[in-house]
């Protein structure tokens, strides 16, 4: 017997999406975080009567959380670390200017 995990539980179409959306967020979210997030929001569905339009509802709702988690204020936390340091603060200077900015009053 193969081990039990959620990719093999998973049907195809969702797999691939979750690989397309690691690969799309790979720079800026492990895959780890991926994953969970297209599991949670495929898990309401999984038992659906007409599967044709789920795997859409899962992309868009997936695609909505991961991109409210990158703009996020603690989205550090869930940041891809960088192969080397130069990127890594890159993005925490981008990070804390886009914070600084929407924290301004007009």
């Amino acid at each position: 017997m193969g081990a039990n995990t959620v990719e093999s539980a998973l049907p195809d179409t969702i797999q691939e999406l979750t690989n397309r959306l690691t690969a799309a967020y790979a720079n800026l979210l492990t895959a780890a975080v991926v994953r969970d997030v297209v599991h949670d929001c495929y898990q309401p569905l999984s038992n659906a009567r007409i599967a044709n339009y789920v795997p859409i509802l899962v992309e868009h709702s997936s695609r909505t959380k991961l991109r409210q988690l990158t703009r996020r204020p603690d989205a550090m936390a869930h940041l891809r670390a960088p192969s080397d340091g130069a990127r890594g603060r890159s993005v925490t200077l981008a990070l804390r200017r886009i914070r600084v900015a929407l924290t301004r009053s007009p």
